[in-house]
């Protein structure tokens, strides 16, 4: 069974459309996790990143240290067992936050050898991004009333950084497509179906 990802920025609507496949898919079939979290150590190193200030380097190693644990303990042993795999965030948001928010674009070489080292032989996963003007995801974040991580509290330059980040990205494996999020949930919904229907996933 394959490994399919679900990215996005703030407010793009990930969680929502999550939630939605847990509905719809086979749970017997399905294992579901998130990133940073997923695992005993990545949901403290969640704890930590989301409301830590760091250094972007050491943000970076971190959101690393964690992806490392989830492929190792969940994602291998869950697509061994012909299941399938979704996760709400991996490799694509650390390219988006961690290298063009942070404005380190010079990290990128040293980022991509890491996570080949950290996926070791996995093969590439499908990534549906969803993406969302920051000007509308920031108001849904607002909406929602539920609190500001870190990175909901940035300015908007780091947010539209980040999009940047996604859209030059999203695409380099050959498996990914970008989905429009300004719209409603039901569209977005319909379109995640679409797609997942053209991959037979």
């Amino acid at each position: 069974m394959p490994f399919l990802i679900i990215e996005g920025g703030e407010g793009s609507g990930k969680d929502t459309q999550v939630d939605l496949l847990k509905k719809r898919l086979d749970p017997e079939r399905t294992v579901f996790t998130r990133e940073p979290g997923g695992t005993l150590v990545g949901e403290k190193l969640r704890s930590i990143v989301l409301g830590t200030t760091m250094e972007p380097e050491t943000e970076m190693l971190i959101f690393l240290a964690a992806r490392a644990e989830l492929v190792r303990t969940v994602i291998r042993p869950a697509l061994e067992m012909d299941k399938l795999v979704v996760s709400n965030r991996f490799g694509l948001s650390t390219i988006a936050y961690q290298i063009y928010g942070r404005n380190r674009q010079h990290l990128l070489p040293f980022l991509k050898q890491a996570s080949k080292e950290v996926l070791g032989d996995l093969e590439p996963p499908y990534c549906i991004l969803l993406d969302v003007r920051p000007e509308i995801g920031l108001k849904r974040v607002e909406n929602r009333g539920d609190g500001k991580t870190i990175y909901d509290a940035e300015k908007i330059e780091f947010h539209r950084r980040v999009r940047h980040g996604y859209l030059n990205h999203h695409n380099d494996n050959g498996r990914g497509v970008c989905l429009n999020a300004n719209t409603s949930v039901d569209h977005v919904a319909g379109q995640i179906a679409f797609q997942m229907d053209l991959w037979s996933i």
